[in-house]
């Protein structure tokens, strides 16, 4: 064989080595019979390979540990991305996108910078991934938080106190009285509602669970030394139930809507609820929905938003405070005055 072919199947080996190492390390490592045998070599041209990694490319591995389980594993020691193609980077990107003015920006730009630098400037050719030229013609219509950075500090501590169990202490502004409070709670987990995050927490000094609203954290002290036992009969999916967002107030009701044909099309498409199902379909193209929801207070700030393209069938009593909710509007527009 030629030298250039040689040259060329060399490389096309390790190539594979490290598509290989690349795909393993999130899982531990490979051993070095698995790359013996992907590459179709000897363990000992595989070691080889290992030294032109490390000292020719300069990507430094993760070399097995001597008398431990992991022994005979290698890995890369850092920066390893799964494969993608173009296309699928681009979706990630763009998903970070959505971020943008929510309490996750600060730490999603800086894994953007990354997710261009190291893929898409290096792995593919700007012709193929025209990320700026991209980016402008993409608008994201969220609501946006008016401090993402301070919230986003806030809110990366409250998971390393999930992470770690420990205790903290927050000084939270309730938004209903207008007060600003001191507490120390247990956090159990986050809720994420359009953008908006939730700790679900116990309180020490409310002796039960609250749910508190992560922008509305004014400060946060972590007790480190103060780690709690999560308790294991609580569960963060089996807490919020049926609600229709972020309160549970343990009491479910049936609710039945019906929506106008000008918006039925748009509430097939869209579940919004796990409980959601079509009853009817009528002959005018408006449907029937029903759900099986607690949290009602929250359902109704969601109701009023279809005006008059939804009608509440069913219960009663709500049909009857959405009636008191759109008169109270009507009578705010009446009585203020323009000035």
């Amino acid at each position: 064989m030629a030298g250039s072919d040689l040259d060329t199947t060399k490389a096309l080996r390790i190539a594979r080595l490290l598509d290989l190492l690349n795909r393993k390390s999130p899982y531990g490592g490979v051993s070095c019979r698995e790359m013996a045998a992907a590459c179709e070599v000897s363990t000992r041209s595989i070691h080889r390979y290992l030294h032109q990694i490390e000292n020719d490319l300069r990507i430094p591995l993760v070399r097995p540990e001597k008398n431990t389980r992991k022994g005979g594993l290698y890995r890369l020691d850092a920066g390893y991305l799964p494969a993608i193609s173009p296309e699928k980077a681009l979706i990630i990107f763009l998903s970070l996108l959505q971020q943008k003015g929510s309490a996750l920006a600060g730490h999603t730009n800086e894994i953007k910078d990354v997710l261009v630098g190291t893929l898409f400037k290096y792995k593919y050719s700007p012709q193929s991934l025209p990320v700026e030229h991209l980016q402008e013609r993409i608008h994201i219509v969220e609501e946006r938080l008016a401090d993402p950075a301070g919230v986003g500090d806030i809110f990366a501590k409250l998971v390393q106190a999930l992470r770690d169990c420990c205790r903290v202490k927050l000084w939270y502004f309730a938004a209903y009285n207008g007060q600003e409070t001191e507490r120390v709670v247990e956090p159990y987990g986050l809720i994420c509602k359009r953008h908006n995050w939730y700790l679900v927490a116990y309180c020490l000094t409310r002796k039960g669970i609250r749910v508190f609203r992560v922008d509305q954290i004014k400060a946060i002290f972590a007790y480190t030394s103060e780690p709690f036992a999560y308790p294991r009969d609580f569960s963060l999916s089996g807490f919020m139930g049926q609600s229709w967002g972020v309160i549970n107030d343990h009491q479910v009701y049936r609710v039945r809507l019906k929506f106008s044909s000008k918006v039925s099309l748009r509430a097939k498409k869209t579940v919004y609820h796990p409980s959601q199902l079509i009853e009817a379909e009528l002959p005018d193209g408006s449907i029937v929905i029903s759900f099986a929801v607690s949290g009602i207070k929250e359902m109704k700030t969601w109701i009023i938003q279809w005006a008059d393209t939804v009608e509440v069938l069913e219960p009663a009593w709500l049909r009857e405070d959405m009636c008191k909710m759109a008169e109270s509007i009507l009578n705010r527009y009446r009585e203020s005055k323009i000035e």
